[in-house]
């Protein structure tokens, strides 16, 4: 796994000053602190989530020539009109960082009442295992909710899609999508999630790997934080613990910087533990030939 260093804000500038760059979930948390950093060294920022007031204030905040759209990312027509309303109004598109993702299962880990921890672990929402049953037929079970794949895994297809779409049409851009730690290792306590990051990497791996991807200028590379502070975790013991190993979000905006700015970046999966960035597709890409390697034995 090779280590790699923040770009310089001179970089930055050189590379995405005046840029126009959309900001997924960029309301608060991982989001807001790309969109601050990236408007801060020039770029032409869009934020998009769902709610209008809290895009407002983030607007506010970061000035910069920012602006904003509300938009639910999960759903095919509002991305696409969203995509079609940027590039038209504000400019071509340079940047997709694909970073809006929920996740319900973690709120069980908040409950810190014993009671109330027990009756989120009987409700599919935060335990997809528990044997809820239906409320008009008791010998039914109730179906796990998808709307965390929805928000997930689909509204990075679909960004992934539409980035492609816009950028190839100028021969170049970046698409960076946020992964978790969680989409190269098991979460015992949130498998839904785990399997919607999972999932989130093995779309981009591919789909960087397609042949009109590597003809057409754009790279999509994407990242894997750790443990990283924000509202999704408020409450949670590992976020208050000294002694756990955790991300600001501005560490994780600075390592979507560097997926955004640095050289053959199309492939790329960067890990991120607090200022430590590391590519981490290298390594797994030798583990990966060494097992399907003809001459391999088992």
């Amino acid at each position: 796994m090779e280590f790699s260093d923040r770009p310089t804000s001179e970089t930055v500038r050189s590379k995405l000053k005046g840029k126009v760059v959309i900001v997924t979930g960029a309301a608060q948390g991982i989001g807001y602190a790309t969109a601050s950093l990236l408007a801060r060294h020039g770029s032409r920022v869009v934020l998009v989530d769902l709610n209008e007031a809290d895009l407002k204030n983030a607007c506010a905040e970061i000035g910069h020539q920012s602006s904003y759209k509300v938009c639910d990312v999960s759903n095919w027509e509002q991305q696409r009109n969203l995509f079609d309303t940027v590039t038209k109004n504000i400019g071509p598109l340079h940047l997709l960082v694909c970073n809006a993702a929920i996740n319900p299962e973690v709120s069980r880990l908040r409950a810190s009442d014993p009671e109330e921890h027990s009756r989120m672990s009987s409700q599919v929402r935060y335990n997809y295992l528990a044997d809820e049953k239906e409320k008009t037929d008791e010998s039914l079970l109730v179906a796990p909710p998808t709307k965390l794949l929805d928000v997930n895994i689909n509204s990075v297809i679909f960004g992934l899609k539409l980035g492609m779409h816009h950028m190839k049409q100028h021969g170049e851009g970046r698409i960076v999508v946020t992964a978790s730690a969680g989409s190269y290792v098991p979460i015992p306590s949130q498998p839904i999630y785990a399997a919607s990051k999972h999932a989130v990497l093995g779309i981009c791996r591919s789909t960087a790997q397609m042949k009109e991807v590597k003809d057409s200028g754009v790279a999509i590379s994407w990242i894997a934080p750790w443990l990283t502070i924000t509202p999704m975790v408020k409450g949670l013991q590992a976020a208050t613990n000294p002694d756990s190993m955790k991300s600001s979000p501005e560490d994780v905006a600075w390592g979507i910087i560097t997926a955004a700015t640095g050289e053959a970046s199309n492939g790329k999966g960067y890990w991120i533990q607090g200022q430590t960035i590391r590519e981490v597709e290298g390594a797994y890409g030798e583990v990966a030939g060494s097992l399907i390697h003809p001459d391999n034995r088992f």
